[in-house]
């Protein structure tokens, strides 16, 4: 799909396991930006990244993952799963039904933050959600992070802060 944001264009295709190197700099260079913050929020992509590549990969093949490029270049990233994660069934408590997506791994480049490309994709996944028949699309973030909640909170309520693997903070979007 592509569309145009500030006379720019951008499109966003589904990532191919070629793609995963392209992918992975983009956590990485949103895991250096963060750390500059002060959080931990994805620090494992600086300490540990072979680690946590076959994660990223597996998203990749499992068709969930999605690269954004402008003029060929990539700019942002993010995962939506069909299916809870480990991680997903650890923190949400419950075994997902079909009409929920989660969203992982929502970054944008340095270079092209505070355009409002994030606020787009947020609108393209709420969209693509609906059309799929999905009533309800699951995030978090570490509570820590100070600016995500921050800017997570001018869209949406914060369901709740919870404390496994740390503290997060969970938001669920139901949709209409």
């Amino acid at each position: 799909m592509r569309f145009k944001l500030d006379g720019e264009v951008y499109e966003i295709t589904q990532a191919k396991n070629e793609d995963l190197n392209k992918v992975l700099e983009l956590l990485v260079n949103a895991a250096s930006w963060l750390k500059t913050k002060r959080t931990k929020q994805w620090s494992y992509y600086l300490t540990d990244l072979d680690a946590n590549t076959e994660e990223v990969l597996r998203s990749i093949e499992n068709g969930a993952t999605y690269l954004v490029e402008k003029e060929g270049q990539p700019v942002s990233t993010l995962a939506l799963e069909n299916n809870p994660s480990e991680w997903d069934v650890d923190l949400w408590g419950e075994v997902a039904k079909d009409d929920v997506m989660y969203l992982h791994r929502l970054v944008v480049h340095r270079s092209h933050a505070g355009k409002g490309l994030g606020a787009v994709l947020l609108d393209w996944v709420e969209k693509g959600a609906q059309e799929a028949g999905k009533k309800i699309i699951r995030f978090d973030c570490i509570a820590s992070n100070e600016g995500l909640n921050h800017y997570y909170q001018k869209r949406y309520s914060l369901k709740e802060v919870t404390h496994i693997h740390g503290s997060h903070s969970k938001y669920e979007i139901v949709l209409q």
